[in-house]
């Protein structure tokens, strides 16, 4: 039995429409599948302040950098050093008045989380301190910076800055 070829054009033409759903079904799905896993390039020089207090007047232009974190990843072996800024308060107005240098210790990236350690030396010369941070990065440009021994310290929101 012959159909007439408007049949024929019509299965034709449901034939492309149901396997144009279904590939950008998958499409769909591998992009949403993705998403959970995304990776991020934690290379570069980050930039954090000081939680502005509830109720403060200062502004994020007012506020000095506090925390400055510059890593460099080297076909997959990260490393990079950590600046804390001395800031105290001038009047009205906070300044800069040090830095501490430290080199970042042991750090590992997994795509979405820097976690490395910090030596610091205490007031006694032979005795260091050892602390652990976590940068995870919420975006390519931003980042969270915890410090992990101590649950009261301020949580840094950092920007990776050019």
């Amino acid at each position: 039995m012959k159909y007439p070829i408007n049949i024929h054009r019509g299965t034709f033409a449901l034939s492309l429409i149901a396997m144009a759903i279904v590939i950008v079904g998958l499409s769909a799905s591998t992009v949403i599948s993705q998403e959970p896993g995304r990776k991020y390039d934690v290379a570069g020089r980050w930039q954090g302040k000081f939680p502005r207090e509830e109720g403060s007047v200062a502004t994020d232009a007012d506020t000095p950098v506090a925390v400055e974190i510059d890593v460099k990843n080297d076909a997959g072996k990260v490393s990079g050093t950590i600046t804390f800024f001395v800031i105290r308060n001038n009047g009205d107005k906070q300044e800069v008045k040090g830095r501490v240098d430290l080199e970042l210790v042991d750090p590992k990236f997994d795509g979405t989380a820097l976690t490395f350690n910090i030596k610091s030396k205490t007031p006694q010369a032979d005795k260091a301190t050892q602390t652990q941070m976590r940068m995870k990065l919420t975006s390519p440009l931003e980042a969270e910076l915890e410090n992990l021994d101590d649950s009261s310290a301020p949580l840094f929101k950092m920007k990776k800055v050019p």
